[in-house]
């Protein structure tokens, strides 16, 4: 009798360990699409031609979380980098800013920017908080101003035929924010 009872309690664990406690059997767990970050990335560059799928892979792939993702988790991650890239070219400018004396011109562009850096901060923190509350419209139209503000800054120094210190920053936040909106377009 003990050892029909001792199989049946072997038993008993072997599939109690195999059906809830193994995280890849688990009814718990989220199954993600194993390319969640390539098909995500290939569907947002099929619909807009400013979308670099490279760099939308590659930023992505960068963020250990979102390998295990859905779609709304790679746009919080894509908005997250955004804001990231946004407040390191805030910086930059602060220190162009104390680094040396400039004509009153470049001062004041370099200024423009800076303010319209921190309003895409405001504005992609507002896009979180859409996201997360699932108001993707709202998200898209504050991550929209994101992706006007490289265009903008750089307008500023065009206007006064001045070659921008920043145009390699804001190439890369122009990339990273066209790419949260692909991503949170798909959303609704």
């Amino acid at each position: 009798m003990i050892q029909f009872t001792s199989f049946f309690l072997s038993i008993f664990f072997f599939f109690f360990f195999f059906l809830f406690l193994n995280p890849t059997n688990s009814p718990m767990v989220a199954a993600t699409h194993p390319d969640i970050i390539l098909e995500t990335c290939r569907r947002c560059a099929k619909g807009d031609p400013n979308l670099n799928y490279a760099l939308c892979v590659e930023s992505l792939a960068s963020v250990p979380k979102s390998h295990h993702s859905d779609v709304r988790g790679l746009a919080i991650v894509a908005v997250k980098l955004s804001k990231a890239k946004m407040k390191h070219a805030k910086s930059m400018v602060k220190k162009l800013l104390k680094a040396k004396p400039m004509g009153r011109y470049m001062k004041n562009c370099l200024l423009t920017c800076k303010d319209i850096y921190s309003d895409s901060i405001s504005n992609l923190k507002d896009s979180l908080k859409a996201i997360k509350s699932g108001q993707y419209k709202d998200a898209n139209i504050q991550i929209s101003g994101a992706v006007d503000a490289p265009g903008n800054c750089e307008d500023s120094f065009q206007d006064g035929n001045i070659k921008s210190p920043l145009i390699g920053e804001n190439k890369d936040l122009f990339g990273l924010a066209v790419i949260a909106l692909g991503i949170t377009a798909l959303l609704g």
